[in-house]
Formats: C-alpha cells, sequence, structure tokens
C-alpha cells in the first residue's frame, strides 16, 4: 500500500468513527478531505451516509451515484440510489446491501433496535400465543434471524429451533444469546429451496422489508413447511395504490391485499393479523402487521 492510499483509509477510518459516534458534520468534512485527494466509492459513499442521516436526499442520491461511477458492480450502492431515486423497484434487496447494513451494526443491534421501540417478535410471539401450546412440540425456523431476537419468546414452543442469516456477525451474535439448535449462514431464498428440509412454522420478523417481491418465498411453501405448517411474519404497511414499494429508507413495504392475495393463490389461509406500530423513527410510528399463516393445500 502507498502512502497515499494509507493516507485515504486513515481517512476513511477516521470518518466513518466520528459517523457511527454521530459526529456527522466532522465525518462529512473527512469524507470531503478523502474526496479532496482521491475520488473513490467508499468516500462518496460514506458522504452519501451522512447526507442521508442529515435528511437531505437529494445531496445524499448525487454522492450515491458518484460511488456507482466508480464501482458500478456494487448492488449496495445501486440499491441506494434506487431507493432515492423512485424510478423503479428491485424484487429485493441485494446480498451485499443486507450484509453492509447489518454486519456493521451487529454489535450495537439490539441497543439500536430499543431506542426504536422495535415489536417484531412481540407481534408473532402474539399471535403464536393466541393458537399454540408451550409443549416444545414444533420444528421452527427463524428466518433471518439477526440477533436472535425470537429465541427467547419462541424456544418455550420448539423441540428444535434453527436460525438462518446472511449476515455473519448477526450470526455470532445469535449464537452468543442462544436458544438456536443450528445456525446457517445463508439468503433466505436459496436456504428454503435446498433439499427439503420442512418445519411446523417459519417466523420472519422484519425480513420481508428487505424481500419486496414475496412470490417466491409464499409459493415453494411444501418445499419448507410440513402439512398444516404455519407462516409467521411482519410487514411495514404499505397504504398506497402499489402492491410493493421502496422507500428511501432502502426498506420495503407489502399492503395486505397484496399478502392476501398472495396466500390465497399459494396455499394460505390468514389464520389471523395483529397490528401493532413496528417502530418508531424520528418519533413517527411505522404502521406494522403481523400475518399468522397456515398451509391449506389448495392452490389457485
Amino acid at each position: 500500500m502507498d502512502l497515499k492510499t494509507k493516507a485515504i483509509d486513515d481517512l476513511l477510518q477516521h470518518a466513518w468513527k466520528a459517523q457511527v459516534a454521530g459526529h456527522l458534520d466532522e465525518a462529512a468534512a473527512i469524507y470531503q478531505q478523502a474526496l479532496a485527494r482521491q475520488e473513490t466509492a467508499p468516500a462518496w459513499l460514506g458522504l452519501g451516509q451522512c447526507h442521508l442521516e442529515r435528511r437531505d436526499p437529494d445531496a445524499a442520491l448525487n454522492a450515491f451515484q458518484r460511488a456507482l461511477a466508480l464501482l458500478p458492480e456494487s448492488g449496495a450502492i445501486r440499491h441506494m440510489v434506487d431507493m432515492l431515486e423512485g424510478k423503479r423497484v428491485p424484487d429485493r434487496a441485494p446480498d451485499d446491501y443486507v450484509v453492509w447494513v447489518f454486519d456493521g451494526h451487529a454489535e450495537s443491534f439490539d441497543a439500536h433496535l430499543a431506542s426504536l421501540n422495535y415489536r417484531g417478535p412481540q407481534m408473532i410471539a402474539h399471535l403464536a400465543e393466541q393458537a399454540w401450546e408451550k409443549d416444545r412440540s414444533r420444528t421452527i425456523l427463524d428466518l433471518g434471524c439477526g440477533t436472535g431476537l425470537n429465541a427467547p419468546l419462541f424456544r418455550a414452543y420448539a423441540k428444535q429451533l434453527d436460525g438462518v442469516d446472511l449476515a455473519p456477525r448477526m450470526l455470532q451474535q445469535a449464537g452468543r444469546r442462544g436458544g438456536y439448535d443450528h445456525l446457517y449462514k445463508a439468503e433466505a431464498h436459496a436456504f428454503l429451496h435446498r433439499p427439503p428440509c420442512r418445519y411446523d412454522a417459519v417466523l420472519a420478523t422484519d425480513v420481508f422489508i428487505y424481500i419486496g417481491q414475496l412470490e417466491n418465498i409464499f409459493s415453494f411453501s411444501d418445499q419448507y413447511l410440513n402439512k398444516d405448517g404455519e407462516l409467521l411474519c411482519t410487514i411495514e404497511l404499505a397504504h398506497g395504490s402499489q402492491p410493493v414499494e421502496l422507500r428511501p429508507s432502502g426498506r420495503f413495504r407489502q399492503a395486505d391485499a397484496y399478502i392476501r392475495t398472495l396466500a390465497a393463490n399459494t396455499g394460505f389461509a390468514v389464520a389471523a393479523t395483529y397490528d401493532e406500530p413496528l417502530r418508531i423513527e424520528a418519533g413517527v410510528p411505522e404502521a406494522g402487521r403481523a400475518y399468522r399463516l397456515v398451509r391449506t393445500h389448495a392452490r389457485l
């Protein structure tokens, strides 16, 4: 590594530390120092994130577009451009975006969710409590398990509780929390498409916010669910005319009509729903809905 490259890397590390600490003006200034020396995708990306956190989406989009021009193969940067341009709604967030979002904040993730009053696990647990006995009779898969917040709530129902997540550092946190029989590193679609290893229930809390189009997840339920198996999931609830929306946050919202139509067409019955603010961001409650979907085998 030459001296110029090392100097830029040192600036980026300094900027990242300031950004994580919440010193956005300081971080932005350091990213700009790095860009004055050499334009790099990481520097534009960091500056864009600072603009986004300072609620300047136009400046953020410009920075992300500059980063994408330097690193056009990056799915993560492409997703951030998409979320701010609003010109296209991809099927799901790219794998590198998901890993980048979550692995960079794995150690502080639980505290961050607590600060947002995140309620996803409690919402699906409410639905389970209405229908299940705590008899440790079920095989359960926690899809997109993250740091393992579902484990304490569902261990009493499970004779086997497995977790799968794409981000390795999130899986490390889930392992430290405990409660799982097996933990797997995989993308959701790839894991569910493996040779049959069926479960009585699949949990998906804050998973569909990164998988906008859910047809594949729903349509091959017989690959991963036993007879009368259940899918317990949460969504950010869309209220517009579109079945799926990509928000400036990089997350997807789905409409209730989309979920119900998809369920009916893929052999699920909507057994129960539960509404509650999924989280509170910048003082604004995020409308959420939890579903308990049961396989009926009657596909249209």
